[in-house]
């Protein structure tokens, strides 16, 4: 039987209809409130912040199961066979914390006491302060009205439901470190919310974005021993950290197949950094992946003007260093190098039979190529070591590896692998050909996770503009998921551990970790 709706009915609809948007304008409203209220808590003059959309991370990575949080099974693995990394153990503590699965979280950087922090919003403290315990070995006590634990160089605060980590720039009492978590938590200074030039950068719809002042990046980077060592080995890295750039921004954005970043490097028109390298890069060529076989791990790529490139001081120091090594240093290493026009490029991938060893590839587009490479075998030939030369190539063998030179396409290259090639180029990969042929600056990865293939690109088509995607070459694959074991299976510390040494526990040695970390395609 059908009945008329009433007024008295349309009424009670709207009311419910009302009251179900009131309801709903308050729930978005209180979220949005708890964020504005740790945004208020970051210093105006921090060098650097990350906002890091914990909702939106933990329902795309599927962590959200009939309305509860759990880690998924595949990354459980991972986190219980990396249980030493800091990561894995937020990870791993996520459901039990009490964390508001509703808001943001941050992290930005300061010069002043708490040189590193990272706010929390919470919805039960009393489950993170047993967690926090439980993980320090700790106890909170009250200190100057904040409610703490200070483990080493770490202070573990808890405030009004919101969680503060914060590493300390230097050894400092136990009161001075609570009086910056106190000022903080009270906001009796001013924020960086009241800053539109970092806030519009942090205010989009991104997963995680980022605002870092270029000596933020440089701190970062000089505390972590990771990069210290490469730029030992590799200081061509300092023309970016060492130069007048005055901030970057990223983006990265999680979609259903794929994670895609965006990056922003801000430099006055007339910055050295800019006019550096709009004299040193070339156009780019893809053609130099013709000499990369698809099996490597890491591929990188500059395209370069040699004669300019042999000017910088960093390549210099280089130049020199190889100058020094016996019998080899002999090599016009200078000359070679000033005949690249293009790309050059490295490319490496573990040695999957021999623990520690790497297979790898060095290539450049060269405007003498044929003369290099003749000149190299007349040189080896003098010392006695002739090559055999097969299909075009001279061939050597040092060290249980063999080593091919040659040239393809204006392509000089030198091949040091432990096998004998079978497989293919990383020129037949269309997406890795598109990056390289667009992008003066190129970097491509590969690597496995629980079985699922995963690969990691990024370019710079332009001096100021890079892009980058995270995808798996499964088509059933979750790619936030995905991204996030390959995180996990990075090898570093526990900011619990006694060790006051840099170690691998603060972002800059995730980055650099992730070289020597990730596990390799086979």
């Amino acid at each position: 039987m059908h009945f008329k709706e009433t007024k008295i009915d349309y009424v009670m609809k709207s009311l419910k209809a009302i009251l179900l948007w009131t309801v709903l304008a308050l729930t978005m409203t209180a979220c949005s409130n708890v964020s504005e209220k740790l945004e208020k808590m970051i210093p105006s003059d921090a060098t650097g912040v990350i906002s890091i959309d914990v909702p939106q991370i933990l329902n795309k990575a599927s962590f959200i199961t009939d309305g509860k949080l759990q880690v998924p099974a595949d990354l459980r693995t991972i986190i219980d066979e990396n249980d030493a990394s800091a990561l894995c153990q937020v990870i791993d503590d996520l459901p039990y914390m009490g964390v508001n699965q509703d808001s943001k979280a941050y992290m930005f950087f300061t010069s002043k006491t708490l040189g590193q922090v990272l706010l929390v919003a919470l919805s039960d403290p009393k489950l993170a302060h047993e967690v926090v315990e439980r993980r320090s070995g700790g106890d909170f006590n009250t200190v100057g009205g904040v409610e703490c634990i200070y483990v080493k160089d770490y202070l573990y605060a808890i405030h009004d439901k919101v969680l503060l980590i914060g590493r300390v720039n230097k050894a400092v009492p136990v009161e001075k470190a609570a009086a910056a978590a106190q000022a903080m938590f009270e906001h009796n200074q001013p924020s960086i919310a009241e800053n539109n030039d970092v806030m519009k950068h942090l205010a989009g719809d991104a997963a995680v974005q980022a605002y870092l002042e270029l000596k933020a990046v440089k701190s970062l980077l000089h505390k972590s021993a990771t990069y210290n060592e490469l730029t030992r080995h590799l200081p061509l890295l300092d023309i970016f950290v060492e130069s007048d750039i005055q901030a970057m921004t990223m983006a990265l954005r999680l979609e259903e197949r794929q994670a895609t970043l965006e990056t922003t490097i801000i430099a006055d028109e007339n910055s050295e950094y800019l006019t550096l390298m709009k004299t040193l890069t070339a156009a780019p060529d893809a053609s130099v992946l013709k000499a990369v076989p698809n099996s490597m791990d890491y591929t990188v790529s500059m395209s370069v003007h040699g004669a300019q490139f042999v000017q910088l001081p960093q390549i210099k120091q280089l130049i020199t260093l190889f100058k020094g090594i016996p019998y080899i240093g002999r090599i016009d290493i200078e000359g070679i190098l000033s005949s690249v026009d293009g790309p050059l490029t490295v490319a490496a991938a573990r040695d999957p039979h021999l623990a520690g060893e790497w297979n790898a590839v060095v290539a450049a587009k060269s405007t003498r190529p044929e003369e290099i490479l003749k000149s190299i075998g007349t040189f080896a030939t003098a010392l006695g070591q002739a090559p055999e030369i097969y299909d075009g190539e001279y061939i050597y063998q040092y060290d249980n590896k063999m080593i091919k030179m040659g040239v393809t396409d204006g392509v000089l290259y030198i091949k040091m692998l432990d096998y004998e090639q079978t497989e293919g180029y990383a020129h037949e990969l269309p997406a890795v050909r598109e990056l390289f042929g667009k992008s003066s600056l190129a970097c491509f990865v590969q690597t496995r996770q629980g079985g699922t293939d995963a690969c990691f690109e990024f370019g710079m088509a332009d001096h100021l503009n890079g892009n980058g995607r995270f995808y798996t070459k499964s088509d059933t694959a979750n790619a936030t998921l995905e991204l996030l074991k390959v995180m996990c299976a990075i090898k570093s510390g526990s900011p619990y551990d006694d060790n006051n040494e840099a170690d691998a526990n603060d972002l800059s040695d995730i980055m650099g970790g992730a070289i020597d970390q990730l596990q390799p395609v086979n």
